[in-house]
């Protein structure tokens, strides 16, 4: 007899047991590091300690690299290549300036060179080491705008629709030809831009709204996401865009900082002033927004006693099965990996699971 096979994740069958934990809750362990971003692959994680050293994470070995010949640190590939800078002259914090920089693996930093001003910021590395970011003069004199470097073409000007007006690069695709980041508006509000092969598009909805900056973007391009998506007071968050599909709202988070390949899985985190504040956030397609300690439960996942999660996600692996984010461990600011274990795929037979004739 013929059967149907249904392959389903055993974990949507049939609920985990309390005791049984689908993953792990990763504390960092380097003091006052503020992680902001993980690989697409999930195999490193990238933050720093503000305006002090970048931080590299290794999942492979769990190591924890202090990068002081940095002092910021925004985006990373899947080669565990950090974008950043490097400061001189004790960098802009202390009067001096800011060099835009890539950081490979065990490697000391790349200036980026033929730079447009004194200072650079890079935000995002694609797999082939083109770096974006902010280009500014000191004390931010004059324009500052979104860049992209290359090794052959060295820093040139992303092309915006109101270039009086600051700008910014935050993310770009893993082959480089999706960038996105903001724009400002004459009234000063960043507004979100997406750059497909360097053209310049305003992200709007069908209505013509436009939505706060983008953040982040999956590692082939197709999904963006961001901040102050306003429709009406009983409709905001973030949101979510596709070329399929447009701009969606995500309720529940006016910030988005990830979202997986798939663009299924967004996260983020709530305002300084809701209720509850500053809390980290996952919004599922199908399920909607629910805050982190929630998701942790549903995966039995503990959160370390003496944790103040008051914080927020600020990455997601392409698989969506590494998070990363920031919260405030028993003493002093301190950030985490989530690891999730990838669902358990059975077969199932419609007439029993036998698998006799």
């Amino acid at each position: 007899m013929r059967r149907l096979m249904l392959c389903v994740a055993v974990s949507t069958l049939f609920p985990l047991a309390s005791a049984e934990a689908a993953g792990l809750f990763i504390p960092i362990e380097t003091p006052n590091v503020q992680l902001t971003g993980v690989s697409p692959n999930g195999e490193y994680a990238v933050g720093s300690i503000p305006y002090t050293a970048a931080f590299r994470w290794t999942a492979a070995t769990g190591a924890e690299d202090l990068l002081t010949a940095l002092n910021s640190a925004q985006g990373i590939n899947d080669a565990g290549t950090i974008a950043g800078s490097v400061p001189e002259d004790g960098g802009t914090i202390e009067g001096g300036r800011d060099l835009g920089a890539y950081a490979p693996v065990s490697a000391d930093p790349v200036l980026l060179t033929q730079t447009l001003h004194t200072n650079a910021t890079g935000y995002g590395v694609s797999d082939g080491n083109t770096v974006v970011g902010l280009s500014f003069e000191d004390d931010f004199a004059g324009d500052a705008i979104a860049y992209q470097w290359t090794a052959a073409a060295g820093m040139t000007a992303l092309p915006v629709n109101r270039p009086a007006n600051y700008s910014r690069a935050n993310a770009i695709s893993a082959d480089g030809r999706v960038i996105a980041g903001w724009n400002d508006q004459d009234d000063g509000g960043r507004t979100a831009v997406i750059w497909i092969d360097g053209v310049p598009m305003d992200v709007q909805d069908a209505n013509g709204i436009a939505v706060g900056e983008a953040s982040a973007i999956s590692a082939d391009g197709a999904f963006v996401v961001g901040s102050s998506y306003y429709i009406s007071p009983e409709e905001s968050g973030a949101w979510r865009w596709s070329a399929g599909e447009g701009v969606q709202l995500v309720p529940g988070m006016p910030f988005a900082f990830g979202v997986s390949a798939d663009g299924n899985i967004v996260v983020g985190s709530t305002g300084f002033f809701d209720v509850p504040p500053r809390a980290p956030m996952v919004w599922r397609k199908g399920i909607g927004s629910v805050k982190l300690s929630d998701f942790l439960a549903e995966h039995a996942i503990e959160i370390p006693a003496g944790w103040d999660m008051s914080g927020g996600l600020t990455g997601i692996s392409a698989d969506g099965n590494t998070l990363v984010g920031w919260a405030f461990g028993p003493s002093a600011m301190q950030s985490y990996v989530i690891r999730l274990e990838p669902e358990v795929v059975d077969v199932v037979f419609i007439d029993g699971f036998d698998g006799t004739p």
